[in-house]
């Protein structure tokens, strides 16, 4: 292997100044550029021989002390003449097969090697250009992305310096763990068992007042929404004419209703309660804790109980305070439309009891099953903030799938009945742009593509709208005919 280091490698190895290696190969006639210029394996033997040569000589005046032989006096004699001259090393310590480098060297690394180590560095600096840009603009990005998280609503006072001192978040939809955290004198949580208990005592407490405080500023719009959850808020009662597995479907169903439009502060409130005294029940053994058997026994209760990462429950805690708020504020723009549902749903129950008990065939159970469960399907797609930002003019496409599914349930002994269902889904889907909205419907609906749903009748009136169309041109364009030959007969008599 060729030796290839560079001026700057030199230096540090022999100890010397890059400006004297780079003049001690110019008066050699090799060429050197800069600091990053490489050195073939012959130069590389030469400024060896020239910078490494005071140690020989200081070996033989230490070893004539003791009287040597007179050959080991000879050798220092020869190796500093050898050294000072350049051409020596080249001919002394450079085998026969260095001899053949020697001649490929000055051919091609003096006239190939220089322009490209030129070109290596050149890349290298303009690699080292875009990366530092990269990062600055990715540190750029960040800084923006986390204002734009902060200066939500109370962080944006806090940014401004409107509130500097006794700030407390409050809770809205877009509350983040940021305004949740804020000023919390608990840091490295997860360092300790007993620092971790004290931040997750703070915490609750400080969740526990947002989430009262949201409370008492929605009094109103909360009891508005336990009045109107009030049905899905009792437990299900058992009907005797279903199976235990439809009612047990059947009370899962109003279960997530429930959960789905009930503001739920109650539950929230009651875990954020269990889980502060819990941290201060923990807080109180800690005081009275057995050092010896919490430092030898690593299965000490204090010691290894398994607790979840701080900024996880942080990170927990903030979402369902979130859910509170978002489920308040979605209620207040649609309190009609909530009521109906729930409504609705009780009144699907009572059509299967009824049909169950009119002794209705299997397929027509196992279809209106099937509609109930898409009911409740919509309805959960719906609670998510989707399909209902359309003008109040205009009905929503929710309502109108409800009515759509409604008018299959209520014509389940028609054989048409399911075609209809899905030619009107497929017009409502026309008018839908959102591809969430446009998928889920599309499922929803079970279409499939390139398939009429029209009826016989609806496919014979266009084609014979289309036939007396098509009639109603051709007798224009006779008439038109008729006209231009008689035209020409009456302009020649005038002329």
């Amino acid at each position: 292997m060729a030796v290839t280091k560079r001026i700057f490698q030199l230096s540090k190895e022999f100890e010397r100044d890059e400006k004297e290696i780079i003049a001690f190969l110019t008066a050699q006639g090799i060429k050197v550029s800069n600091r990053l210029s490489a050195v073939n394996e012959d130069a590389y033997l030469m400024l060896k021989a020239k910078f490494l040569a005071p140690p020989p000589e200081s070996e033989p005046e230490i070893k004539p002390e003791p009287k040597p032989e007179p050959k080991p006096a000879a050798k220092p004699e020869v190796k500093p003449e050898a050294k000072v001259e350049p051409p020596a090393p080249k001919t002394e310590t450079a085998p026969p097969a260095k001899k053949k480098k020697k001649n490929k060297d000055p051919q091609v690394p003096p006239q190939q090697k220089e322009p490209d180590e030129d070109l290596v560095s050149d890349e290298k600096i303009a690699s080292m250009d875009r990366c530092t840009q990269s990062i600055l603009f990715e540190g750029i990005n960040a800084g923006n992305e986390f204002i734009r998280n902060y200066t939500t609503h109370s962080g944006q006072e806090l940014l401004l310096g409107k509130k500097k001192k006794n700030y407390a978040p409050h809770l809205t939809p877009t509350l983040d763990t940021w305004n949740l955290l804020f000023n919390h004198k608990f840091e490295y949580s997860d360092a300790s068992p007993a620092r971790y208990w004290n931040s997750v005592a703070k915490l609750m407490t400080r969740a526990f007042k947002i989430n009262n405080a949201f409370g008492l500023s929605h009094r109103e719009d909360l009891a508005k929404i336990r009045e109107a959850t009030k049905p899905l808020g009792i437990p299900y009662q058992p009907r005797e004419i279903f199976s235990d597995a439809e009612n047990q479907k059947f009370a899962a169903q109003q279960k997530l209703l429930f959960e789905l439009f009930g503001h739920g502060m109650g539950l929230v409130n009651d875990n954020l309660f269990d889980l502060k005294l819990k941290a201060e029940r923990m807080k109180i053994r800690y005081e009275h804790m057995n050092f010896l058997e919490y430092a030898t026994n690593p299965n000490d209760e204090l010691r290894s109980s398994e607790r979840v990462p701080f900024d996880e429950l942080a990170e927990a805690v903030t979402y369902a305070l979130r859910g509170v708020a978002r489920r308040v504020y979605f209620f207040q723009q649609n309190e009609e439309r909530i009521g109906r549902i729930i409504s609705d749903f009780f009144e699907w129950i009572d059509g299967y009891a009824k049909l169950k008990s009119d002794g209705a065939d299997v397929f027509t159970l196992k279809k209106y099953l099937e509609l109930e469960k898409k009911f409740v399907d919509l309805c959960e797609f719906m609670s998510f903030d989707n399909l209902i930002l359309y003008k109040k003019k205009k009905p929503s496409p929710f309502d109108t799938l409800v009515d759509l599914l409604k008018e299959y349930r209520d014509n389940l002994a028609d054989p048409d009945a399911e075609r209809n269902f899905k030619y009107k889904v497929r017009g409502v889907i026309n008018v839908i742009f959102k591809p969430k909205e446009f998928v889920f419907i599309y499922r929803f609906a079970e279409l499939e593509p390139y398939v009429d749903y029209r009826t016989p009748e609806m496919i014979a009136a266009e084609e014979a709208a289309k036939a007396a169309k098509a009639a109603e041109e051709v007798a224009a364009a006779e008439a038109e005919k008729s006209e231009e030959k008689e035209n020409p007969a009456d302009t020649t008599d005038e002329a």
